[in-house]
């Protein structure tokens, strides 16, 4: 069980809860009864109550109204200390009196030892030797040096001069006088922020002419000077001034602009002017207040995304090229470099617990595509880049992505993009329009970039037009995009990290030490699956699979086992998706409709292993470079051996007297004439002594066609009764000499039988076929 604690209030002392002002009236075992200040209702708080409601802010609890009064706080004119007064030599005054008073006290102890009754009193503390001594303990009590008289001759100096005796007891008696709980600070000081005149100096008229022109003039979208408001007030106390002589009045005078500028200060606050005259968003966008607090404590927990244009000239020229160039040849490469100004911009991902860089990239278009390969990179290996750059230490190791921050560019927040993140798990904020304290480290780091990158790089153009009136960026921008990146790569790989940082949650602790610490204790945002990140963030291309497996990009080959089996298994025709990663050809994923698992697919040219598309292009053009002059001399050689070659095929079919096996134009055009005329073509005759072959095996006969044997065909015959067949009913018309060739029937005989035989087919089509008679064996 909890014990609760009982304070014990004096009764009257006011405690403000949940904003609420309340005077304790009693203390019962229940808790503490309390009267609301504002409309007299009592209630009862528990004590497990109050101590919960003082624990949340805004509480306060004013002890000094129930003994003192307060006395000290209505002394100050509503000041609650003396910290909070505005004149430094006020505060330090008190601290003097203090120390003077703690003095006497050390000066009345060490004479009351020799005198019990010693009193302290304006007499006894003004002799030479007590304010001596006095002053020496104040001395080392304020750490400033206090003398008893003003030094004589030489420079003005800031040494203290100790009052006389009876001011030095006016100041001890107040001291004395205090209570425990009471301020001696509060009680010594001097009211210096009280003296003067307190009354109004300006009419009351005069103060409202000057509110009307702030009204009408200063306080304007069209940021109005404080001369332009005092020459719109001069008129209208001309115009007052009239009236007033009218009337045997005296005339007003036109107060000062430092007096209508310090009327517009009581009349509006700072923010609410900057309303006023920028508007709103801009007021918003510069006096908003952002987050101090620590948003991440994983990598990969919280990351920021943002887009800046470049402070310098990137130039496709090369340095101590400018000077030979004509001046039309300068004025063309001055307008490529101003468009290469405008359209470079900068992306850079980064990981807010560790303030580590985790991508960044150059483009000319913040645009999708450049979104997709800064998130390629931030969730990648970056040892090609360390590599290839010449970075000495270890860029941050590729991570998932938990929860990832932009603001509204068009390259940042798009369809594209959104899909993508979506797809990996990734939550995606969007933070509001010209609210940059939602991202304030996103834009710290570009501050940095500009300061201690971009303005040492020759080109800077400056951080806004016209800051470097005597510096030609134009002539001076002889950096390369390469160069460029690589100097990039290398200053947020080996130097960003190693600085100290001091951001919220750093506390001047170099971001690389964050990151290895991080990465011990809380570890990393695991990656996504090798084929989602693929599929969410790589290149699409639709390919037909085949025996030798996918071809994406005209000539890089992927296949593996697994898409053959699944292409057989499933019966597969037509075309798959095929998702690439630009930056790693080794592995690519191919979605094959009507199959529910995505499918790894292998490269097939070894000499693209391990590197990206473009290299793989760059490598491409430097095979098909070549010298025109070379070009030249290579197509005369071709076409000259070419018409050789056609030359020696034409000569032989001429010397050998070859059919042509080509056909002219004039002949095709004949031909087409001939079949799209409409004239049908007639069929050609069976050649003599020959027979179609759909006419062998017709029962009537037909040329070419002959009858064998005098009896019914065997296919017209009937079935017999019983086995009546002998070997002698079959005959081998070859062995018969009674067939011979002069016995046939002629052709001529065998059409004029032919309408008789076909009515005995006719008349035989309704008995039943039987099998062929005496049948011998075949030897």
């Amino acid at each position: 069980m909890t014990t609760d604690p009982r304070y014990n209030y004096n009764i009257g002392t006011e405690i403000t809860l949940l904003d609420r002002t309340m005077s304790v009236a009693n203390v019962t075992e229940n808790g503490y009864s309390m009267v609301s200040v504002e409309d007299g209702t009592t209630m009862v708080v528990t004590f497990s109550r109050l101590i919960e409601c003082l624990k949340l802010p805004g509480a306060k609890i004013n002890s000094a109204l129930a003994t003192t009064g307060d006395r000290l706080r209505y002394r100050l004119r509503g000041y609650a200390s003396v910290k909070a007064l505005k004149n430094p030599e006020q505060r330090a005054l008190a601290r003097y009196h203090l120390a003077m008073c703690k003095a006497v006290d050390i000066y009345v102890a060490m004479r009351r030892e020799d005198d019990p009754k010693f009193k302290p009193s304006g007499r006894s503390l003004n002799p030479e030797k007590a304010r001596e001594f006095i002053a020496k303990q104040t001395s080392l009590l304020l750490g400033e040096r206090v003398r008893v008289k003003p030094q004589r001759g030489g420079e003005k100096s800031k040494d203290r001069i100790l009052y006389r005796g009876r001011t030095i007891n006016e100041y001890y008696q107040r001291y004395k006088a205090l209570d425990h709980s009471e301020g001696a600070e509060e009680a010594l000081v001097p009211l210096i922020h009280m003296r003067g005149n307190r009354k109004p100096r300006l009419c009351p008229r005069i103060r409202e002419l000057m509110t009307e022109a702030w009204e009408k003039i200063g306080l304007d979208k069209k940021k109005t000077s404080v001369a332009n408001v005092h020459a719109y007030l001069k008129t209208l106390i001309h115009k007052e001034n009239l009236f007033r002589r009218l009337n045997d009045l005296p005339d007003f005078v036109t107060p000062a602009e430092k007096t209508l500028q310090q009327h517009r200060d009581t009349l509006v606050t700072e923010t609410e002017f900057l309303i006023a005259t920028n508007g709103q968003r801009e007021t918003r966008r510069n006096r908003g207040r952002g987050s101090k607090d620590v948003r991440a404590l994983a990598i990969g927990e919280w990351c920021g995304m943002d887009e800046n244009k470049f402070s310098m000239v990137v130039s496709m020229k090369k340095a101590g090229l400018w000077s030979k160039l004509s001046e039309d040849e300068k004025a063309i490469v001055q307008k490529v470099d101003e468009y290469i100004r405008k359209r470079l911009h900068i992306l850079i991902l980064y990981d807010v617990a560790s303030r580590m860089p985790l991508a960044w990239i150059i483009t000319e278009n913040p645009n999708s595509d450049a979104t997709l390969a800064l998130l390629r990179m931030a969730t990648r290996d970056k040892t090609r880049e360390q590599r290839r750059y010449g970075c000495q230490k270890e860029p941050a190791r590729g991570c998932g992505i938990l929860y990832l921050r932009n603001d509204n560019g068009t390259g940042l927040r798009n369809a594209k993009v959104i899909e993508a993140l979506t797809g990996m798990g990734t939550i995606n904020g969007i933070t509001r329009t010209f609210h940059p304290e939602d991202r304030a480290s996103d834009e710290r780091i570009f501050g940095t970039l500009e300061s201690r990158f971009f303005k040492l790089m020759p080109g800077y153009t400056g951080r806004r037009p016209g800051e470097l009136p005597g510096y030609d960026a134009i002539l001076n921008g002889v950096v390369d995009v390469e160069t460029l990146y690589a100097m990039l790569t290398r200053y947020l790989v080996d130097e960003y990290p190693f600085e100290r940082h001091y951001g919220v949650g750093m506390g001047g602790r170099r971001p690389w030490d964050v990151y290895q610490e991080i990465n011990k204790s809380r570890g990393q945002v695991g990656l996504q699956d090798p084929n989602v990140r693929r599929i969410q963030l790589g290149w699409e291309v639709s390919a037909t699979p085949s025996d030798e497996g996918v071809r994406v990009f005209g000539g890089i080959w992927f296949n593996s086992d697994a898409l053959q089996e699944t292409r057989d298994q499933q019966f597969f025709k037509g075309k798959v998706q095929v998702f690439v990663d630009p930056d790693n050809l080794n592995i690519a994923t191919v979605l094959m409709p009507g199959y529910h698992d995505p499918i790894e697919v292998h490269l097939q040219m070894t000499v693209f292993a391990d590197m990206t598309i473009g290299e793989v292009l760059q490598l491409m053009a430097e095979y098909r470079r070549e010298d025109p002059e070379t070009t030249e001399i290579y197509q005369d050689h071709l076409m000259q051996v070419k018409s050789r070659r056609f030359a020696e095929i034409s000569s032989i079919g001429v010397e050998h007297d070859l059919p042509r096996s080509y056909t002219t134009i004039e002949e095709c055009q004949a031909l087409a004439k001939t079949i799209f005329a409409g004239a049908r073509v007639i069929r050609t005759e069976t050649l003599s002594g020959t027979t179609a072959p759909n006419d062998i095996t017709n029962l009537t006969s037909g040329t070419g066609v002959f009858q064998i044997g005098g009896g019914s065909s065997v296919i017209d015959g009937v079935v017999a009764d019983g086995p009546e067949e002998t070997a002698g009913d079959m005959t081998n018309p070859a062995e018969n000499p009674a067939v011979s060739g002069a016995q046939l029937p002629s052709i001529t005989q065998v059409e004029a039988e032919r309408p008789e035989l076909r009515k005995g087919k006719a008349s035989s089509q309704s008995e039943k076929l039987a099998r062929p008679k005496n049948l011998k064996e075949l030897k």
